[in-house]
């Protein structure tokens, strides 16, 4: 099959020249599987892959694909426009979800017009719109969201708990509060410290930013954190603390068909986050079958069918995996999957797509990937408190296959990257000095401003 003769028709946005898109046409993967060689025999089109709201989970994915001569769009947000960036894709950078729905929806159709193919959302709110769209979306884009499927369910972490309660599975104690009367009751009668944390992440974002989870120490600083989210109309989750480092925060990842078999499954790890214990900077593929069953149970109690990253924390009291959460789009870590030779990208496409797939090769254990977004800013974080030690990061570098998926051979999304985010800090570095040359500073939604400072009682964690 002649996979890549479409390849030609789709410029990305920084105007590829005939060259450049015939390079990334030829390129194949050095040793293509029984199968993937049976499909390229084929004379068939591939559908089109449209991936959705993507960050650093766009560029691996994209170019994996296109190895596999499948035809991409990509459809960034001005949240992340570098993931747009790059050659022989159509990349495009629209308005936010869900404020500009109905702008997506139109580009869809156009998409749709002009043959088949598969939506994979790479965020919760591109998650959460097709979800909720589905029926106004084109029939020929074939998605695993619907307004009939498990996502929106699994999204909410009350839900999500309820779901485990049901199922016998350990999540920890939670009380779940969407007003100010019951932040007073749970308030009064709670063992303190009490975790934190919204039911619906996206949604908390888009009003109160990304620092989402906080350790309270007694009513004072739980009234301060969540009275202006349930004002908002949010639920908020009053949990126990699972107490363990940031290595034992443990996830599985999993593409489930409908008849429960696994095409995709591996486990990994993380090996630093930011903010303090917040979203990973670094993950390492590792054997845990625990988590991993823990995850194949709560999916299948489900019904669910599609991509599923389960998140747990193994308690250091008892050395077992406690449900944290479940995201349905692509994790940010996503290219972890090529990076351990298990061809995930291919794996998602394919299940969408209807393609089978030969069975999953073992997991390379001790792969490693860095998510750049949030490393960088770590890194920064620790050179500012002087608290960088500089054999240590290197070290955790060690065995690290994957940069959010970047690749020298196409310089285009690190260009791009590069770019953004200079711009970003030459912006808000003149802000901070004519902030300092006016004397003003800026009101906080919550008491976790910018400097990551916590009011009295209150304490940013995981």
């Amino acid at each position: 099959m002649q996979r890549g003769r479409e390849e030609g028709k789709h410029d990305g946005p920084l105007g590829c020249s005939v060259g450049q898109r015939s390079q990334v046409r030829r390129q194949s993967p050095a040793a293509p599987s029984p199968l993937r060689r049976s499909v390229d025999s084929t004379v068939m089109r591939l559908p089109r892959a449209v991936v959705l709201d993507p960050s650093d989970n766009g560029p691996g994915l994209v170019r994996a694909l296109r190895r596999s001569g499948v035809p991409v769009t990509l459809l960034a947000t001005p949240t992340f426009p570098w993931a747009a960036c790059g050659c022989g894709f159509d990349g495009r950078v629209l308005g936010r979800l869900p404020e500009e729905g109905e702008s997506w929806l139109k580009v869809l159709r156009e998409i749709a017009a002009a043959g088949t193919g598969v939506l994979m959302p790479a965020s919760d709110d591109a998650c959460d719109f097709v979800a909720r769209e589905r029926a106004r979306i084109p029939s020929v884009l074939r998605s695993f969201e619907s307004a009939g499927s498990s996502h929106l369910e699994l999204m909410d972490k009350a839900r999500l708990y309820a779901l485990a309660d049901r199922s016998d599975i350990a999540y920890p104690a939670t009380h779940v509060v969407t007003s100010r009367a019951e932040i007073e009751s749970v308030g009064r009668d709670a063992a303190f410290p009490l975790l934190m944390k919204p039911a619906l992440t996206h949604r908390w974002r888009h009003l109160f930013g990304n620092r989402r989870a906080f350790l309270v120490d007694d009513l004072r600083a739980l009234r301060a954190v969540a009275m202006p989210a349930v004002d908002a109309g949010l639920a908020v989750l009053m949990s126990e603390y699972v107490p363990g480092p940031v290595t034992n925060i443990e996830s599985a990842l999993i593409i489930r068909r409908d008849d429960g078999s696994l095409p995709l499954a591996y486990t990994k790890r993380k090996l630093s986050e930011y903010p303090e214990l917040g979203a990973g900077t670094i993950h390492e593929t590792v054997n845990l079958p625990d988590t991993l069953e823990l995850a194949r149970r709560l999916l299948e109690e489900a019904g669910f069918v599609g991509l599923a990253t389960v998140e747990t924390k193994r308690d250091e009291r008892t050395g077992q995996p406690v449900l944290i959460e479940a995201n349905l789009r692509l994790s940010q870590a996503f290219d972890l999957g090529e990076a351990a030779g298990v061809d995930a990208s291919w794996r998602l496409y394919a299940t969408l797509a209807g393609i089978p797939v030969s069975p999953q090769p073992a997991p390379r254990q001790g792969a490693r990937l860095v998510v750049a977004t949030l490393e960088v800013r770590r890194v920064l974080a620790l050179l500012v408190s002087r608290r960088l030690a500089v054999r240590q990061l290197l070290a955790s570098y060690r065995g690290a296959r994957s940069v959010s998926g970047f690749d020298i051979r196409d310089p285009g999304p690190i260009l791009c990257f590069v770019r953004y985010y200079a711009r970003r800090a030459a912006e808000k570095a003149a802000g901070a000095l004519l902030a300092s040359l006016l004397g003003a500073g800026g009101p906080s939604h919550l008491p976790l401003p910018a400097s990551g400072r916590c009011a009295p009682g209150c304490r940013p964690m995981r």
